[in-house]
């Protein structure tokens, strides 16, 4: 019999509830990552999982809640909690080690409760058409943001709102939404639009892309940056430490 994975998601602002229900294989673990990095781009202040109805065929199937947890530290900074995991998993998470990169909690309620513990960022999102009028006006709210919150990285927030937006209407053709979120040491520019293709920003890894051309700006001035490729399109992001002096 064909094993199979459903995974559907509670909207319980500012949380992302993501219950899981059947075997989670080798084959089915994309499934679970697609999934969770579909919950990332809400950017919500928390990913809570219920694994209550996950049955593990094999233990490294599990590293797809690893991988998915070193992304959400990344970018957008927030926690993954697996809920009500079953005995087994349980322990193969522990060997795994992967309780350094997520937390475990008894329940949905414990998970809600340690999630909301954590003080929610400041964070603004707006929508913007496919034009090239976007660019200026996106670029005018990040700036208004920074001198709003007192952040010390107006001019490469405004540069790297630029080199976003600009991509993302030229290349992607479609409207974008764009967030920013500004945590405890990083604030946070995202975009995302609804094309389903890698931007041209970056390589298969979130490198710089191939053919010789310079290392782009974002690379320049940010702490981290990457694409996250999701069923309806991408987020392209990038995160610029606030205590660190910029390297403009």
């Amino acid at each position: 019999m064909l094993q199979r994975l459903r995974c559907t998601t509670a909207h319980e602002p500012p949380l992302a509830v993501l219950r899981a229900d059947g075997a989670l294989t080798l084959r089915t673990a994309a499934q679970l990552r697609a999934a969770l990095l579909k919950c990332l781009a809400e950017q919500p202040i928390a990913i809570l999982v219920d694994a209550a109805g996950l049955t593990v065929g094999e233990d490294l199937s599990l590293t797809a809640f690893m991988a998915a947890a070193r992304h959400a530290a990344a970018w957008p900074a927030v926690p993954l909690l697996v809920c009500a995991p079953p005995r087994d998993m349980r322990a193969a998470l522990r060997r795994l080690g992967a309780d350094h990169h997520l937390r475990l909690c008894t329940d949905l309620d414990h998970g809600r409760a340690v999630a909301t513990r954590r003080e929610p960022p400041a964070q603004v999102r707006d929508e913007f058409p496919a034009a090239a009028a976007s660019v200026r006006a996106a670029r005018s709210l990040v700036s208004g943001l920074c001198e709003r919150w007192r952040l010390p990285v107006v001019e490469p927030a405004r540069l790297v709102t630029t080199e976003l937006v600009d991509h993302a209407v030229r290349h992607a053709g479609t409207p974008i939404e764009l967030t920013v979120t500004h945590g405890r040491r990083h604030l946070h520019l995202a975009v995302r639009d609804f094309r389903q293709r890698r931007s041209r920003l970056l390589g298969p890894e979130g490198t710089a892309a191939p053919g010789g051309r310079r290392p782009p700006l974002i690379e320049a001035v940010s702490a981290s940056w990457g694409c996250t490729l999701l069923p309806d399109g991408k987020v392209t992001w990038a995160s610029l430490h606030l205590t660190a002096r910029s390297r403009i």
